[in-house]
């Protein structure tokens, strides 16, 4: 399936953050990324929702700039949504120092949707081929990092993953669309307060 060109970036702001700081909304625009252009009857098939749902999160992400209507395919009368951008930027520094603010509330709707497409991964993993099965794999490293250090470490991981995602899917016969997941956050004994203390 080929996807429609798109803007690579949309970047996330104090405004925008309203439009997509929802778990259900992060679904839809993950599945329009992924899968293509679709309507909200088919959004509400693919993720298990009414359709009245779907249509009114569709029209919030339309508000804020995330999708845009798609040309109608087959004469259909259906709207057609796709998304407008190809990935999204985290909010900035100032954004999410708000505590309990919308910066907090996308990153706990993107945990959320993470969690849910790694819990199903597992459960499909009896139904996966030998190969897919040995390929497939979840694990986690303890490491001792200063924030100069956890920067230059993801940085190389978007490199390493930009250069793949450049290289282009493989005709090959055993060729799968992956989702590669990884967190990197201070574990709970090492969260200081750093905010500056009164010494006077």
């Amino acid at each position: 399936m080929e996807l429609p060109e798109q803007p690579s970036q949309v970047h996330l702001t104090a405004r925008n953050l309203r439009g997509i700081a929802h778990p259900l909304r992060v679904r839809i625009l993950t599945v329009l990324r992924t899968e293509g252009p679709a309507t909200a009857t088919m959004l509400g098939r693919r993720l298990d929702k009414n359709t009245g749902a779907t249509s009114y999160h569709l029209r919030q992400l339309a508000e804020y700039g995330f999708v845009t209507e798609a040309p109608s395919r087959g004469g259909r009368r259906e709207r057609w949504w796709q998304a407008s951008h190809a990935n999204t930027v985290v909010p900035d520094d100032e954004v999410l120092g708000e505590s309990g603010g919308l910066g907090v509330a996308y990153l706990q709707a993107l945990g959320r949707v993470w969690s849910d497409a790694l819990t199903a991964a597992i459960e499909a993993t009896p139904s996966l081929t030998p190969e897919w099965r040995d390929a497939q794999d979840f694990g986690d490293y303890a490491l001792t990092l200063t924030p100069a250090d956890a920067k230059e470490l993801t940085a190389e991981i978007h490199a390493l993953l930009r250069r793949r995602t450049a290289a282009g899917a493989r005709a090959a016969p055993d060729t799968a669309h992956v989702a590669f997941q990884f967190q990197l956050f201070p574990t709970s004994e090492d969260r200081h307060d750093t905010q500056p203390t009164d010494t006077e």
